[in-house]
């Protein structure tokens, strides 16, 4: 069964490479998780096999795209729930003491890490920054269920490799019309893609 491609026709129409992707999450080959693209040249499918390694933690452990995408949005929860509890502290009459102390640790400690960062918080000596830390906790869990919209970076992401992939495109035809893509097409092998 064909699956769904993500709106990529007129980039298909003219590119000899890979380059629609279906929306489907991925089907299982051999115990592996695979999506198809269709090729410009012939319009067979192939799977796209990531490699187990091709992604790590950072402990070096491997894992998936999504699982790598994941822990980057993790990392993003943790800033923006800093961000929230510090403009919390500032207040609209006064800033909280907490406030300096949590400028001081971020210097000392940027957060990169987002768990092992509220991990040195929590450990920290200081009494308000542990409870700092519990807020932080608190509001990051709040902000991926209920304020984080998944639908909108969903499909922000889907549309911007989409649109990005037709100015690479439309970039690449540009240079082959004034000449400059004649190295390429030559080495490219009678019948089409060379993938």
């Amino acid at each position: 069964r064909t699956p769904k491609r993500v709106g990529m026709a007129t980039a298909r129409a003219c590119f000899p490479t890979p380059v629609a992707v279906p929306a489907s999450p991925g089907r299982c080959f051999r115990g592996k998780r695979f999506v198809t693209v269709t090729r410009a040249s012939n319009h067979d499918e192939s799977p796209i096999l990531v490699p187990p390694d091709a992604f790590q933690d950072v402990h070096g452990v491997n894992v998936t795209p999504e699982r790598k995408a994941a822990l980057a949005l993790g990392n993003l929860f943790t800033m923006a729930a800093t961000r929230v509890i510090l403009d919390q502290f500032t207040g609209t009459r006064h800033r909280s003491p907490v406030y300096n102390k949590m400028v001081d640790f971020l210097a000392k400690e940027p957060l990169r890490d987002g768990n092992e960062w509220l991990s040195k918080l929590l450990r920290a000596e200081d009494y308000d920054l542990r409870q700092t830390a519990l807020r932080i906790i608190e509001t990051r869990r709040v902000f991926a269920e209920t304020e984080f919209n998944w639908e909108i970076c969903t499909r922000v992401a889907t549309e911007e490799t989409e649109e990005d992939t037709l100015e690479i495109t439309k970039a690449f035809l540009m240079a082959s019309l004034q000449g400059g893509g004649e190295e390429g097409r030559s080495e490219q092998p009678a019948g089409g893609s060379s993938w």
